[in-house]
């Protein structure tokens, strides 16, 4: 028996941050080792190899990892590969489907939309996929002798179009995850370290909690855990072969759950000292246990953020989505011991547009009380996922009103020769939200990640928040003169207005033949379309700054009415000045992409004092008797760490490589350390 798996992601034509295929590696390993027999398991990442491998070698078993962001890419494969041997096995796996779906009208409305595949492993995938190859195998790889009876842990399409569906009874979970075998330590994942590929890790499974917009842990009951010897093992393997990219993600739903974790987290650090990799370790922070989360961020250092998802504030919307958020006096005592022990850490935090209950106000003071706490604000929009509670009709009918699709981020391409596209449903509006409502922060959102999230205007919006204009109402006033300009900034504001546009088609169909137009499509094959807040950051971080700055003059002055802020000239001045140097703390490539590792510029204030005593009113107050000359300097070590991610990076499209080195990336990497000269 010859097997194919592949987590499949977009790869045509531009670059994006893409994972090693752990999951798939997992399913592949563990089958290889309950069935021996089994002549070849191949994991695939790109799909164009993927596809070339199953016409020259013609599989028995194609088996893909399905997720939201290559739904139609896994079909097309399926498709091809059924086309090529009509006898293979076609099997989906994912957390499409959970407990919540895994039911005959789920089965049927799936396997009607995607007919090439025979059937579809839920939940926990390695049992599952492992009992289907048993009966395809005893079965003598015969397709219709496996349709006659439930497999345990698998949806079996018989005949979808005539009603025909077989649902399989959950598989209790592995509860010795050693059982399967390391597929980086049995060298399944080795050819994947010669790509630009982040990997991962996974040190345990499950999850606690049940939040209804997320699939993460439904079937499973309590937590389970790989060993420590091997994830000990894993980390040196990974750090000794890594050198394309500088990330390694953490897979568990809560790191820092288990005491063992900051064991875990000192052998990270131990291997990027020891290694240089890894750099940045992208986690999921355990969300009731601050103590333990202490131990382990003072253990990560400087190569994690701290990050307290909070979702929203809002009781009632709370009680919706079934979430209890770790209090936030217990995350800021967290970075306060972190500051006073010497790593100076700042928070980054993630709210959802769109929840159930959550009004305009509620949202934005959300904002609000993040950003008092100096915190890194990520909001998203809340977009339904296929496997979790919230997708359900009746929680549907009783919260939202109106939903749209848009094109998932970097899942489109051409494949053997047919355009495919990935869409997310995303709630437009909710039974206490207006539609206007929500598009409004649609823009604020953007504006607060440019100015404030990102970091990129973090001086100047801080010298009025001393003032008493807080942040995210200012982010407020400057949407409400974006509409008004007619300027350059209000052409970027319309020109995102068109775009935004783009987010809300009826229908899967209506999004694909959008976008499969000549000159639509040309758009995404350039690069200049993408998650709309990173695209219009970077055009006016690239190509308006000036325009920008200008406009925020301008927006300034009428504030100083506004708000009857004292010392209207001296302000306007220390805008200009501060505007200037954050400006100038921005780390520029030259033409050709390469780092500008130095620059130096002069300055009527002293403003790096005035940071460094946390932005004390007082030392902004007055000029100095000469102008200060200030260095503006990447260290050695975070420019080898920024020219590993321009390698991963680099493309024709500069506001593209620009949005893909600042994913997974903590805001402060993309900034000049300042020194006086």
């Amino acid at each position: 028996m010859k097997i194919f798996l592949g987590d499949l992601v977009h790869t045509w034509e531009k670059v994006s941050v893409w994972t090693m295929p752990l999951n798939v590696g997992f399913i592949g390993a563990y089958a290889q080792k309950m069935i021996p027999e089994i002549e070849e398991i191949r994991l695939f990442k790109r799909p164009e190899i993927m596809i070339e491998a199953i016409k020259e070698d013609r599989p028995d078993v194609v088996g893909l990892a399905n997720y939201v962001w290559n739904n139609n890419l896994n079909a097309h494969v399926a498709r091809i590969a059924k086309k090529i041997n009509p006898n293979v096995l076609t099997v989906g796996g994912g957390p499409q489907f959970t407990s919540q779906n895994a039911n005959e009208a789920g089965a049927l409305k799936f396997f009607s939309q995607y007919p090439e595949f025979d059937a579809y492993v839920f939940n926990q995938g390695e049992l599952g996929f492992t009992k289907l190859l048993q009966s395809f195998r005893d079965s003598k790889q015969d397709l219709a002798e496996i349709h006659y009876e439930a497999i345990g842990g698998i949806l079996t399409n018989v005949n979808a179009h005539e009603g025909d569906v077989l649902v399989g009874k959950p598989l209790d979970p592995l509860r010795d995850l050693d059982d399967i075998p390391s597929p980086y330590l049995n060298g399944m994942l080795d050819s994947f370290f010669d790509e630009p590929l982040n990997p991962m890790i996974e040190t345990n499974r499950s999850c606690p909690y049940r939040c209804t917009f997320c699939a993460w842990g439904i079937g499973t009951e309590k937590l389970s855990k790989f060993s420590l010897e091997r994830v000990f093992e894993e980390i040196e393997y990974i750090a000794q072969r890594c050198t394309k990219t500088v990330n390694i993600h953490i897979c568990d739903a809560n790191f820092a759950i288990l005491e063992r974790d900051s064991e875990i987290a000192a052998k990270l650090y131990s291997c990027h000292k020891k290694y240089g990799f890894p750099s940045v370790v992208s986690v999921q922070w355990n969300k009731t246990r601050p103590d333990r989360t202490l131990r382990v961020a003072k253990e990560l250092k400087e190569i994690a953020e701290i990050g307290a998802s909070m979702q929203s504030f809002h009781p009632d919307t709370l009680s919706a989505i079934k979430r209890k958020n770790l209090p936030l006096e217990n995350v800021m005592g967290v970075i306060s011991e972190l500051n006073k022990a010497g790593a100076e850490m700042s928070l980054f935090s993630e709210l959802i547009l769109g929840l159930p209950e959550e009004t305009w106000q509620t949202h934005l003071d959300a904002n609000k009380k993040l950003m008092d706490l100096g915190a890194q604000v990520h909001n998203y929009n809340l977009h339904l996922l296929p496997g979790t509670e919230m997708d359900r009709k009746d929680i549907r009918q009783k919260y939202f009103k109106r939903t749209g699709w848009r094109l998932h981020d970097n899942a489109f391409g051409i494949y053997d020769g047919k355009k495919v596209f990935e869409g997310q449903e995303v709630v437009l509006e909710t039974s206490t939200m207006k539609r206007e409502e929500i598009a409004s922060f649609r823009y604020i959102h953007w504006i607060i990640q440019l100015m404030w999230g990102r970091r990129y205007y973090y001086d100047f919006l801080q010298l009025f928040l001393g003032l008493g204009v807080h942040p995210a109402d200012f982010a407020v006033e400057i949407y409400h003169a974006m509409k008004k300009d007619d300027g350059q900034i209000g052409k970027i504001y319309h020109q995102f207005t068109n775009d935004y546009s783009l987010e809300f088609f009826e229908t899967h169909n209506a999004l694909f033949d959008y976008w499969s137009k000549d000159e639509p499509f040309e758009r995404l094959r350039s690069g200049d379309y993408g998650k709309l807040n990173a695209v219009y950051s970077h055009k006016i971080l690239l190509d308006h700054q000036n325009d920008f700055n200008d406009f925020l003059m301008v927006l300034v002055l009428n504030l100083i009415e506004k708000f009857d802020l004292p010392e209207r000239d001296s302000i306007s001045q220390q805008c200009e000045e501060i505007l200037r140097f954050n400006c100038a703390l921005r780390i520029a490539l030259s033409k050709d992409l390469k780092l500008i590792s130095s620059k130096r510029e002069s300055f009527k204030y002293d403003i790096l004092a005035w940071k460094q005593t946390k932005y004390a009113r007082e030392n902004l107050q007055c000029k100095t008797a000469r102008r200060i000359d200030y260095e503006f300097f990447i260290p050695e070590h975070k420019k080898k760490m920024l020219e590993t991610k321009l390698g991963q990076f680099r493309s024709h499209n500069l506001n593209l490589t620009w949005r893909k080195l600042t994913e997974y990336s903590n805001a402060d990497q993309f900034f000049y350390d300042v020194r006086i000269v």
